[in-house]
């Protein structure tokens, strides 16, 4: 008896191009609904600072804080340019004041 060996290549492919209409392919596909709350993200640029050991350790430190009171870790780049939005307005003012 002779043993018949089936390859890739004797087997029907199953992303052979058909005429068949697939309905849901047909359909416009629906808009991404995001919750009203969540702002979308602003794009963000890759940036590289030397910061002395006592900045990263402020910045872990801030992580944590705001890990225990909401649950969420937010990410470093986040409570950076916080902290750099934050210098920038006392900045604003001081210049405002003068």
């Amino acid at each position: 008896m002779e043993s018949k060996e089936r390859t890739l290549g004797s087997r029907a492919s199953i992303f052979k191009k058909t005429d068949r209409v697939i309905p849901e392919l047909e359909q416009q596909a629906e808009d991404v609904k995001r919750p009203a709350n969540k702002a979308a993200k602003q794009q963000r640029i890759k940036a590289t600072f030397y910061i002395n050991p006592e900045d990263v350790l402020a910045i872990d430190e801030m992580q944590s804080n705001e890990f225990r009171q909401t649950g969420k870790k937010p990410e470093r780049s986040d409570i950076v340019s916080r902290a750099i939005q934050a210098y920038k307005e006392q900045q604003d003012e001081l210049a405002t004041r003068e």
